[in-house]
């Protein structure tokens, strides 16, 4: 999603879509707020009446720089630069071959000759928005998301050290639009809002449009509030509250809080402005009226919503288009599919749900499919067929734990955190800065006073001097007094933060034990059935010999099935073991210590934590040993704090020796084992993988919060940190690391024994 208000696309095909793109990405002018000013329309007329080569060449710069001119008047603008031998000859040249060959589809190319342009451009230190916006789409059309997040980072570095306020917002927005395709919420919206930062001091209403993406990022993160502000914020100003795709934006939010009056009042307004604007694109209609359809159908009001639908539908083919309202679940077939189960139709339901799955996992961002996921969980939740319901709702356990659902609890991007600091700081250090400068100003009045006292003599005169000066000293140290307690309210309020971060962290791990549960259990629940249906039969032939006089047989057959029934009820309890030990992982720790064995809570985790790998990836494989010591005393402990312990380094331990078998390196063999040990009065705990290792300034920093090895996305600095916290302060023990790249990593915990 771009930074604008999503609209359709007109083509399926993504190469005409880049040249038009690439058409609008002009040479920047002189001066930022002239290149966003500039008035496409009157250069245009003005165009039609120069003769003159010098003001020709300035007016077709100020029309390339609006971003409206075309190639007729880019290769004028070359040629004439060319003669006049401006050192712009070159940009415009490599520029006007960039859109050439973006016209012959040749995207590669088009690609480098748009890079050595905005280069050359550089080298004049020219404003480049345009270009760097353009640039974006031909790395999408080359499949080389890695290069554009790179070039944009080293071009924005660049800017900054320049200070071109104008190309760094630009490139704020091509770093959101890379983090938004990852599904990143938080690098995305944090630079959407950089971005509006930036267009807010050249160009309000492209402002606005960032202000609109961030507030949608928001409403997919499920931070509605935040969604709300930031959309009133797209729709300030004059004439902008009739924008209508910002208006359809503000009614899919507040549908999704159930303020209905509000939702079709802004659809409503934007069908308005729709109609007044004939510009406007021509899937806005059916994207409303599907919104409206929707609005209807959480009315309970099914036979309103009926004909809006049939009208949408209708449009959608008759465009011949694949129909997209980019509004999360508020699809055209989803929203068929709420309409069939408003009339009972739940076959016609089922089948329209699971059409807009298929298409949004065939187009959409992760956020969408998590939304169909849940839905059709819901749906068969709800027709009581638990088992496909099932299936759905451990999909979406999995893709929320890739799209790292516990970083996203609070649902506050990382810039508007920074951004409060900062202010909190700016405001400390006011208040100290005031609290100095008082402190000068009763200095200087006291000096004062006393050389009155001594030439003047007036008695009166000091008492009333000294009693104003003592009135402003209390008043500026009330003042300091309340200011502290607004700054004690914030600490607290970030203390809070950072505590729903740790317990947000914790949930997380809840998610991989699931997926190892569910392979356990899978085995006896097997065996269950396989003796179930096997008694079956036997009975069946209990009954023919019982017939048949045969009593021997009859015999034989009863003793065969009282050896079933025993291996059943030995394969249920060992599946009600295992659902005994997962309710009580689950259940809140009361923090009080038992006995523990060490050996056995190592396995389990262990064993756990490889199944949850593998329920994720069937084709991952590692060899697992076990060195436990033999006769190991007991340990006082928090089984469940120490368990969440174990699983985080096993976890760890897999994707290390997982990521050193994607590289390919021949002769590998994944290896994580666990053992234990006594050693002076201690009881050990070791976890060592043959995984890439870590250097010694990685090691150094491993325990810190926040700090992470992994890929954005992948991790949340947070496991090592928390861990170190259960075993040193909750245990009274150490937990260390020994580990050489290359060759492995060891962690150690050491309790008293």
């Amino acid at each position: 999603m771009s930074s604008f208000p999503p609209r359709p696309p007109a083509r399926r095909c993504w190469l005409p879509l880049v040249f038009l793109l690439l058409l609008s990405g002009p040479l920047a002018a002189q001066s930022s707020r002239r290149y966003w000013e500039a008035d496409p329309d009157s250069l245009r007329r003005v165009l039609a009446t120069q003769r003159t080569d010098t003001a020709r060449l300035r007016t077709l710069m100020h029309l390339v720089d609006t971003g409206e001119g075309n190639i007729a008047h880019l290769a004028e603008l070359s040629a004439l630069s060319g003669r006049l031998h401006r050192p712009e000859h070159r940009a415009y040249r490599l520029l006007l071959h960039g859109k050439q060959l973006a016209a012959r589809r040749a995207v590669v190319p088009a690609l480098d000759s748009l890079q050595a342009a905005i280069a050359a451009l550089d080298r004049l230190h020219r404003p480049v928005p345009w270009q760097l916006i353009s640039i974006r789409f031909l790395f999408n059309a080359a499949g080389q998301p890695q290069a554009k997040r790179a070039y944009y980072e080293s071009q924005l570095a660049t800017y900054r050290r320049r200070g071109d306020a104008v190309s760094m917002t630009a490139c704020y927005h091509g770093l959101a639009g890379y983090y938004n395709s990852l599904g990143n919420y938080n690098q995305a919206i944090g630079y959407y809002l950089q971005a509006a930062e930036g267009y807010r001091a050249f160009s309000r209403g492209t402002s606005r449009d960032e202000f609109a993406a961030a507030g949608q990022l928001y409403a997919e993160w499920g931070n509605l509030d935040k969604a709300l502000y930031y959309l009133r914020q797209s729709l300030a100003g004059q004439g902008n509250p009739d924008d209508s795709y910002r208006n359809l934006q503000m009614a899919a939010v507040q549908l999704q809080v159930h303020n209905y009056p509000a939702a079709l009042h802004a659809i409503d307004r934007a069908l308005a402005a729709a109609a007044r604007d004939t510009t406007n694109d021509a899937t806005l209609k059916p994207i409303a009226l599907v919104l409206k359809s929707a609005v209807l159908l959480a009315q309970r009001r099914p036979r309103e919503a009926g004909p809006l639908l049939r009208t949408a539908q209708y449009l959608a083919d008759s465009l011949q288009l694949p129909f997209r309202s980019g509004y999360g679940t508020l699809e055209l077939e989803a929203t068929w599919a709420r309409y069939y189960e408003a009339l009972g139709d739940n076959a016609r339901a089922e089948s329209y749900w699971l059409a807009a799955s298929r298409t949004v996992r065939q187009g959409g961002f992760a956020s969408g499919r998590l939304a169909y996921l849940h839905e059709l969980a819901r749906f068969y939740q709800q027709h009581r067929r638990p088992a496909v319901a099932a299936t759905y709702a451990l999909a979406a356990l999995g893709l929320a734990d890739t799209l790292r659902a516990a970083e996203g609890a609070l649902n506050v991007t990382r810039y508007e955190t920074d951004q409060a600091q900062q202010t909190q700081q700016a405001r400390i250090a006011g208040l100290r800065l005031a609290q100095v400068q008082d402190a000068a100003r009763a200095r200087r009045q006291r000096l004062l006073l006393g050389a009155a006292l001594a030439v003047l003599a007036l008695l009166a005169g000091l008492g009333f001097v000294l009693w104003r000066g003592n009135r402003r000293q209390q008043q500026a140290n009330a003042q300091l007094e309340a200011q502290r307690d607004e700054t004690a309210q914030a600490l607290k309020n970030l203390q809070t933060t950072q505590t729903q971060l740790i317990q947000a962290e914790k949930m997380a791990s809840l998610g991989e034990l699931t997926a190892g549960i569910a392979h356990e259990i899978q085995n006896p629940l097997n065996f269950v059935n396989n003796f179930a249906e096997v008694s079956a039969e036997l009975l069946t032939e209990l009954k023919e010999a019982q017939a048949a006089g045969d009593f021997e047989e009859v015999m034989a057959l009863a003793d065969d099935l009282t050896q079933n029934l025993v291996k059943i009820n030995q394969h249920g309890q060992r599946a009600a073991g295992i659902v005994r030990g997962m309710l009580e992982h689950s259940r809140a720790s009361t923090g009080e210590r038992a006995p523990t064995d060490l050996n056995q809570l190592a396995d389990e985790y262990l064993r756990l934590a490889y199944h949850g790998l593998r329920a994720k990836d069937k084709t991952f494989n590692a060899t697992l040993e076990t060195d436990f010591a033999p006769a190991l005393p007991l340990v006082d402990a928090v089984s469940g704090d120490l368990g969440r312990v174990l699983l985080n380094l096993f976890t760890n331990a897999f994707y290390a020796v997982r990521q050193r078998q994607q590289a390919g390196e021949a002769g590998y063999a994944p290896t994580v084992g666990v053992g234990t040990a006594r050693a002076n009065g201690h009881v050990e705990i070791r976890v060592t993988d043959n995984g890439s290792g870590m250097p010694p300034e990685v090691q150094q920093k491993i325990f810190q919060p926040f700090f992470t090895t992994k890929p954005t996305g992948e991790g949340t600095g947070l496991g090592l940190s928390l861990s170190h916290d259960i075993v040193v302060q909750g245990h009274g023990g150490t937990l260390t690391v020994e580990s050489q790249p290359g060759q492995g990593t060891t962690f150690t915990i050491s309790l008293p024994a």
